[in-house]
C-alpha cells in the first residue's frame, strides 16, 4: 500500500495564499517528503530521500529504542514496524487521519549515531526524480540560517494546496522552525551539529535544511534538545519576599518550619542536537537494498 500523496507542482505551490518565509525558505520538495511516524515509543518525524534511484526513509534511532539521552548504541533488530500518517484524506479535520502500517528493513549508520535508515519492501511514494530531496553538509556555515521540519507533540497541520490538475486539496504538512548552526562537534569520528533554536517533542527524526530552491539540502537529522538544569525555588509564605510598605513582623519564640528542599528540573536550553546525515548516506551506499523508485531502471 502506498501513502496517499499528491503529485504537485512543487515549484508553484499555494498554501492558502501565504508565504513560507523570505530567507532560507523551505521548498515543497522538503515539505512533501516529511511525514509523521508513530512507533511503540511515541510519535515523531520521518522523511524520505532517494539514493541512486532507490527509496529510503530516515528517522531518529530513539524512535525505536526510547533512548533519548546518552549513547544511542547499536540497533540490532533487523526489521521494525511503524505507522506513517498519509498526507491526504477526506476533509480538513483531525478525525480523517489515515495511517498505514509498514514493515521496514533497518540499516544502522553506526554505533552511537541517533539515526536509523528504514527500507520499505516496495516504494511508498510516487514522486518523480524532479522531487528528489538533496543531501549533504558541504557549505553549511556557522551563524547562517537553517530550518527543521517535524510534527511537534504528535500533531500536524492541514494546508490547502493545488495539484497538477488545478484542483485544491487538503494535506497534512509538518511545522517549519528556524535555527542557526551554532557549533560542529566531533565525538569519536561522529559529526554532531549544535543548533540554536527551540526544539519540541515530536521533531525527532526530522530533516535540518539549509539553502533554498534547487540548492536546498538536508544536512542533519534532529535528535533532541540539550537540557538545562534549573533550580526550582520553594514558594514563599504569604506576605514574604514581596514589595510592600508593611514592615516585617517581629520574631516570635518557638520552632520555625524548615525551608523546603530545593529541586532541579531539566528545561529546554535552546540548543538542539542534530546528527550529520553523511553516515546514513554512507551506510546506504554500503547496503543498497532500497526499492527502485517509480520509473527508475532496475539495471
Amino acid at each position: 500500500m502506498r501513502l496517499k500523496v499528491l503529485v504537485l507542482l512543487l515549484t508553484v505551490m499555494s498554501l492558502s495564499g501565504r508565504s513560507l518565509g523570505q530567507s532560507a525558505q523551505v521548498t515543497g520538495k522538503a515539505l512533501f517528503r516529511t511525514f509523521m511516524i508513530a512507533t511503540n515509543f511515541g510519535r515523531g518525524t520521518t522523511f524520505s530521500i532517494d539514493v541512486d534511484n532507490r527509496e529510503y526513509w530516515i528517522t531518529a534511532k530513539h524512535m525505536f529504542t526510547g533512548i533519548k539521552t546518552g549513547p544511542a548504541g547499536v540497533f540490532e533488530t533487523k526489521t521494525v514496524h511503524a505507522n506513517i500518517l498519509s498526507q491526504t484524506g477526506e476533509g480538513n479535520e483531525g478525525h480523517d487521519q489515515h495511517w498505514i502500517t509498514e514493515t521496514f528493513t533497518v540499516i544502522d549508520p553506526g554505533k552511537d549515531i541517533d539515526i536509523l535508515v528504514l527500507v520499505p519492501n516496495h516504494p511508498l511514494l510516487n514522486y518523480t526524480s524532479d522531487s528528489t530531496l538533496k543531501v549533504g553538509s558541504d557549505g553549511v556555515g556557522l551563524g547562517g540560517d537553517c530550518e527543521f521540519l517535524g510534527f511537534p507533540y504528535g500533531g500536524g497541520w492541514k494546508a490547502q494546496v493545488q495539484d497538477t490538475k488545478d484542483q485544491k486539496n487538503w494535506v497534512w504538512l509538518p511545522y517549519v522552525k528556524r535555527c542557526t548552526p551554532s557549533a560542529q562537534l566531533n565525538e569519536k569520528g561522529i559529526r554532531i551539529w549544535v543548533l540554536d533554536g527551540i526544539n519540541n517533542e515530536g521533531f525527532s527524526g526530522g530533516p535540518v535544511l539549509y539553502g533554498t530552491g534547487p540548492n536546498q539540502k538536508v544536512f542533519a537529522v534532529i535528535s533532541g534538545f540539550h537540557q538545562e538544569p534549573l533550580e526550582v525555588l520553594p514558594a514563599p509564605n504569604p506576605g514574604e519576599r514581596q514589595t510592600s510598605s508593611v514592615p516585617p513582623s517581629p520574631e516570635l519564640p518557638g520552632t520555625r518550619p524548615k525551608e523546603p528542599q530545593k529541586e532541579i528540573v531539566n528545561s529546554n536550553s535552546g540548543f538542539i542536537i542534530a546528527f550529520d546525515i553523511e553516515p546514513a548516506i554512507k551506510a546506504i551506499h554500503n547496503d543498497p537494498i532500497g526499492p527502485f523508485c517509480p520509473g527508475a531502471s532496475s539495471k
